[in-house]
């Protein structure tokens, strides 16, 4: 198991140096603009915009360029954000707290509703219960998710006259001093980490309920039936640990799903995460908070592939990384 883990982070290492290349090439050739005339605007002169090229680099070829960077980042340091002149390795870290927020509550949710909601699907199959599931995965599939976040913010407003503190970094996670603060915080954040997990979550309750039913079907859990265990135990213990090795798949999934959410949570809310200052590096072409949100973002759904797969052998015993 060390040696395929040890192996695996390897070619993670391999993996991220290949996408710094690609999209450091894809960002200095087939992407249009100038960094100095975005950031600059059209006023500055060219003495300006040759100062600012000097500054930053973008006067050496793009191989030079990129060794320059990468030498950099082996040491920690990303360098500097070409709109706001700070530290891109700080500024990571500053908003990262919120982006891992998100991501933990929308997973959660995620989780916790496809799985229980697809378990009952299954074990009261053709029931109300079934229906009513099914009829919920449905609906929450058809809606998109930037429509219902949109709506967060029009309808309490519009209704009730009440518009949540988006955008305040008053109660954000590096903050928190106390219980009531922490409250605060959650009324701020749940709501809308509850409505992005709303269609991954319908998802992966029709997948659920899906391994479920075949895993149902099977003479194993007729034996264990038979052998007097209670209903419970039998659908505990055996049919869901047995058909969570299906689910396992999707749940990895799902976080590049969340990536994908966060950002327009994040923009669509005005909270100061990785997401929406990702999205504004794009627009104002600010490469290297670019490049580092890009790695941020591969690195992120390779390491939970990896889980994954270590997941697999955990409840399948048949399942070994020798």
């Amino acid at each position: 198991m060390t040696a395929y883990i040890i192996r695996r982070l390897a070619a993670l290492l391999v993996n991220l140096f290949l996408i710094s290349m690609f999209l450091f090439l894809a960002l200095n050739v087939f992407v249009p603009g100038d960094p100095a005339l975005t950031i600059l605007t059209e006023t500055a002169d060219q003495e300006q915009r040759d100062a600012f090229n000097r500054l930053h680099g973008l006067d050496k070829s793009i191989p030079e360029q990129y060794v320059r960077w990468a030498s950099r980042v082996l040491t920690g340091n990303f360098g500097i954000s070409f709109v706001s002149g700070l530290s891109v390795t700080d500024e990571f870290f500053t908003r990262l707290p919120i982006t891992m927020e998100i991501m933990f509550l929308s997973f959660t949710f995620t989780s916790i509703i496809g799985t229980v909601g697809g378990v009952i699907s299954a074990v009261k199959q053709d029931t109300i219960w079934d229906y009513g599931v099914r009829f919920f995965a449905v609906f929450a599939i058809s809606i998109p998710g930037f429509l219902l976040l949109t709506l967060l913010l029009i309808v309490p407003a519009r209704w009730f006259e009440y518009a949540p503190p988006f955008g305040s970094t008053e109660y954000l996670p590096w903050r928190l001093e106390g219980l009531g603060e922490l409250k605060d915080n959650l009324q701020l954040m749940i709501p809308p980490t509850l409505i992005l997990s709303i269609s991954t979550s319908a998802i992966l309750m029709r997948l659920t309920r899906t391994a479920m039913l075949d895993v149902l079907r099977q003479d194993y859990l007729r034996t264990a039936r038979s052998k007097g265990l209670a209903e419970r135990t039998v659908i505990v213990q055996h049919a869901v640990r047995n058909a969570i090795t299906t689910v396992l798949t999707f749940m990895g999934l799902q976080i590049g799903f969340l990536l994908g959410g966060s950002v327009i949570l994040e923009n669509i809310l005005a909270l100061p995460g990785l997401g929406q200052w990702g999205l504004q590096a794009l627009q104002f072409e600010d490469l290297p908070i670019f490049l580092l949100f890009a790695l941020y973002a591969s690195g992120t759904l390779m390491l939970v592939n990896l889980l994954v797969d270590l997941l697999y052998a955990v409840f399948d015993p048949r399942i070994k990384y020798s």
